[in-house]
């Protein structure tokens, strides 16, 4: 088994809910379970510096879990930088294939969707509940992607 930390990249829109839920869970996870990840959201089209959005603040402190964010927008950095990269839709794949399409073969991160077969829709301003759902998708997700690594 390797030592090397896994670099994970999680990404989609504006970077306040889905990805920064999905990478507060995603640490708390792999943390609770030993494993040597490191973990970063960011979005397509986020504006740097956006709060998490308080409904994810809700959800996730609901669930014991402390996260504090600012959204990032994604860069070639970013992407030298991972092993993986998930997006929620395939819209922010294909954002960041492109981005990324000057990298060499060899040090492309590999891109998927995060729910393998379909997307994750964005639930801002549609409510608590939308959030809700999404933790629930994301606590039956998550463990089964971080495990497969």
């Amino acid at each position: 088994m390797s030592t090397k930390t896994h670099k994970l990249l999680l990404l989609c829109t504006g970077n306040t809910c889905r990805s920064q839920m999905a990478h507060a869970m995603s640490q708390q996870w792999c943390q609770s379970h030993g494993l040597s990840f490191e973990i970063e959201s960011r979005g397509i089209r986020a504006k740097p510096g956006d709060p998490t959005t308080v409904e994810v603040l809700m959800v996730l402190s609901q669930a014991n879990i402390n996260w504090q964010g600012t959204s990032e927008q994604l860069s070639i950095a970013d992407l030298k930088w991972a092993d993986d990269v998930w997006g929620m839709t395939q819209e922010h794949l294909d954002y960041a294939e492109q981005l990324g399409s000057e990298l060499n073969l060899g040090s492309q991160p590999r891109y998927q969707l995060l729910a393998g077969t379909h997307e994750l829709v964005d639930p801002l301003n549609c409510g608590l509940a939308a959030y809700e759902q999404l933790f629930f998708a994301l606590q039956k997700l998550l463990p089964n992607r971080l495990g497969a690594i």
